[in-house]
């Protein structure tokens, strides 16, 4: 794996477009990444549960995908 230099711009429009996806996220879902993890599962809500879920499979196939292709 190449290390990722974290002083370049090259990357800028990447990191555009993840927080424009964030923020898209964050509105479907109708809460943060965090609120879900930390008050929806402690609360064993099931949405949060699943929130949670899909959140940590989400970053887990990113990065497969970025590693892979």
């Amino acid at each position: 794996m190449t290390p990722v230099e974290t002083n370049s711009t090259q990357g800028t429009g990447y990191l555009v477009a993840a927080g424009i996806f964030v923020g898209i996220g964050t509105r479907m879902a109708k809460d943060c990444t965090s609120g879900h993890g930390v008050s929806g599962v402690s609360g064993l809500s099931l949405r949060g549960i699943v929130a949670t879920a899909v959140y940590i499979e989400a970053g887990v196939l990113t990065v497969f995908a970025i590693s892979n292709f």
